[in-house]
């Protein structure tokens, strides 16, 4: 560091902020320029070079030298700019993983379509006759005809026979998503 830079420092470690302004000034367009040639996005390196003029100023008086200031700019840049190509690489590499979808408007507007859909189906079982209802309930929790023939004491016939009056009245007050419904469902 020149002279100036000396007294910058001076200035700067008694937190005169107009003093790290011009140390600012002085080195953003360098430190910009450095970070560029790793990280071809202008604007994540100038977040990346704020955020270590941030990280200089918080930590300011740890610096005995002038001569360190310099060296902490353009590692910590260097730094960033390794972090963030790791970042994306691993971002592109799990763009097709679950937290990837997870995170996309798509996985949100489809599942609260679908919780709407299954909200919807469950009120329509609700209004159905309890006989019915109960049948349905069972069903819905992976139970097959013979199990619930079983569990409620009925004929397998009459289990068949309520199914299929509710998924009548269901399919009339639903439409056709019903079908798809069902199908999910594999009832």
């Amino acid at each position: 560091m020149n002279q100036v830079d000396k007294k910058l420092f001076k200035q700067i470690r008694r937190g005169d902020k107009q003093a790290f302004r011009a140390l600012f000034d002085l080195y953003f367009n360098a430190l910009a320029a450095f970070g560029y040639k790793y990280v071809e996005d202008i604007h994540a390196v100038e977040d990346m070079v704020q955020e270590v003029f941030i990280s200089f100023w918080e930590g300011r008086e740890k610096f005995d030298h002038p001569a360190a200031v310099k060296a902490f700019l353009y590692t910590s840049v260097r730094n960033k700019c390794l972090n963030y190509i790791k970042h994306q690489s691993v971002r592109r590499k799990h763009e097709g993983s679950l937290l990837y979808q997870l995170e996309s408007d798509q996985y949100f507007e489809s599942h609260v379509i679908e919780e709407e859909t299954f909200n919807q189906l469950f009120a329509e079982i609700r209004n159905l006759p309890a006989s019915s209802r109960e049948i349905m309930l069972l069903a819905l929790n992976g139970m097959k005809n013979q199990e619930i023939a079983d569990e409620l004491q009925v004929s397998i016939n009459t289990v068949k026979t309520q199914k299929k009056i509710a998924y009548s009245k269901i399919k009339d007050a639903m439409g056709p998503m019903v079908q798809a419904i069902f199908t999910l469902l594999m009832i």
